[in-house]
C-alpha cells in the first residue's frame, strides 16, 4: 500500500490525464461536424454559400464556379432537374446560370427569399423582372453603358467598359419601373444588360419581389471571354444580392 505515494500512483494520474484528453477531442470532433448531416458541406464561420442553378453538362459553369470560389464563396451546384424552392433556403445567394432549361425549373424559384442574380431572360421573365417578350440576346457585343455609375452595382466603373476580351453574345431585357438600370446597350439604353431592384420593390408586373434580383447579361460559354472589368460587375452583383436585406 506504501507504494501507492510512488512510481504506480504517477503512472495512474498520468492515464488519467491521457483519458481526459481523449475525451476532451473527441467532444470538440463531435461539436464541429455537427449540424453537417444534411449532406452538404459545413462552411466556415462568415462564409457565406452561393447555390449555381445550372444544367447537368452546362459548358461553361466550371469557370464560373472556379472564379465564385476564388471570390470566398462556398459554391454548391445543383442542376435543374434537382433543384426545388426549399433547397435554395440556407444560401445566401442563388445565381441562375443562362445553361438552364427555363421550363424545367421550379416554379417556386421566383418566390425564395434569398437574393438571386439571373442570366437567364426567359426565367427573369417569369418572375415578374422584365415586361412580356421584351428580352434576347445582342451579337457582336464586346462593351456596355453605364447608365447609374455610382450605384454599387456598377463596381465604381463609368462610361462605356469593355466587359469582353472579344465581341461576343449578351443578354438584354426590359425591367420594370422600379429597377434600377446599371448598364445598357451602349446604342440602346432600352435594352438593358444589368439591372436590380431591391427586396419589396415592385416587379414589371406590379407583383412585390420577396427578395433582391439581379439581371446578368453573360450567356454560358461566355465566361472565358470575360474581361477584368466584367467580372467586376458580376462580383458587384453576386455581393449585392447575397447582402439581402433581412425581414
Amino acid at each position: 500500500m506504501k507504494r501507492l505515494n510512488g512510481r504506480p500512483l504517477t503512472a495512474l494520474l498520468a492515464v488519467m490525464l491521457m483519458l481526459t484528453a481523449f475525451l476532451s477531442a473527441c467532444s470538440t470532433q463531435e461539436a464541429g461536424s455537427a449540424g453537417a448531416g444534411d449532406g452538404q458541406e459545413a462552411a466556415p464561420a462568415g462564409t457565406k454559400k452561393l447555390l449555381l442553378l445550372k444544367k447537368k453538362e452546362g459548358s461553361g459553369d466550371p469557370v464560373l464556379i472556379s472564379h465564385l470560389e476564388k471570390l470566398g464563396y462556398l459554391v454548391m451546384d445543383m442542376s435543374e432537374n434537382e433543384f426545388t424552392a426549399q433547397a435554395a433556403k440556407d444560401y445566401a445567394v442563388i445565381y441562375v446560370s443562362d445553361s438552364v432549361n427555363a421550363a424545367r425549373v421550379d416554379s417556386g424559384l421566383k418566390d425564395v427569399t434569398a437574393g438571386i442574380v439571373y442570366a437567364k431572360p426567359q426565367l427573369a421573365e417569369a418572375a415578374g423582372l422584365t415586361e412580356p417578350l421584351s428580352y434576347g440576346h445582342l451579337t457582336g457585343e464586346k462593351s456596355v453603358r453605364l447608365v447609374q455609375p455610382k450605384h454599387p452595382l456598377a463596381a465604381g466603373l463609368s462610361g462605356d467598359p469593355a466587359v469582353y476580351a472579344a465581341s461576343g453574345r449578351m443578354g438584354y431585357a426590359a425591367p420594370g419601373k422600379e429597377a434600377a438600370v446599371i448598364a445598357a446597350a451602349p446604342g440602346d439604353e432600352k435594352k438593358a444588360l444589368v439591372f436590380a431592384y431591391e427586396k419589396g420593390a415592385k416587379g414589371a408586373g406590379g407583383q412585390t419581389l420577396p427578395g433582391r434580383r439581379v439581371f446578368f447579361y453573360m450567356p454560358t460559354g461566355e465566361e472565358e471571354n470575360q474581361s477584368e472589368d466584367g467580372w467586376k460587375l458580376l462580383d458587384a452583383a453576386i455581393v449585392w444580392a447575397a447582402q439581402n436585406p433581412k425581414p
